[in-house]
């Protein structure tokens, strides 16, 4: 430990992030797939329109459409699994050294946080609840932080996103 736990995981937690960051801009490219599930929208709406038509011509535009789907959805599958594979390789022994160094760490908060109630049982109505918590354990502290730190990547990123077409557009 360098600077406490808090301090510790919040900086391995961004560079994590970061790097969860990279892996997905390698291996997926959102624009694309964005593009793709609106392409498939489309398909599937003009699939809903053949499937009422009996005649020949029709079915084999039907068939035509539902190979192109297949493949635009393995294309898809294929890049989130190598986006999964990579994380993989990165997450796992990641939390397998916080756990070792922070097994018995008791993090204090920076503010309360709102958590499921201690014995939350799934099954079980009467564990139901939200609890007020001060403190928490590593991982606790990982996801908190972890979720705060991608919100403002994904912000900063949408921000110079938008801020570089404009400049595309008014250049």
């Amino acid at each position: 430990m360098v600077f406490g736990p808090l301090v510790d995981i919040a900086l391995i937690t961004a560079v994590l992030a970061v790097v969860s960051q990279l892996v997905q801009n390698k291996f997926m490219n959102k624009d694309e797939m964005k593009t793709r599930q609106e392409e498939m929208k489309e398909k599937q709406k003009r699939m809903k329109e053949l499937m009422q038509k009996g005649d020949q011509k029709s079915k084999n535009e039907l068939d035509a459409l539902e190979k192109e789907m297949m493949e635009s959805l393995q294309a898809m599958m294929s890049s989130s699994t190598k986006v999964m594979v990579a994380s993989m390789v990165i997450f796992l022994p990641a939390f397998f050294v916080l756990g070792a160094l922070f097994e018995n760490a008791v993090i204090q908060l920076p503010i309360p946080l709102p958590w499921l109630k201690q014995g939350f049982d799934l099954f079980n109505a009467g564990t139901w609840g939200i609890e007020v918590y001060n403190e928490t354990t590593w991982f606790g502290w990982y996801f908190v932080s972890y979720l705060v730190i991608t919100m403002v990547i994904n912000v900063g990123r949408n921000f110079f996103k938008k801020k570089g077409q404009k400049a595309i557009v008014n250049g």
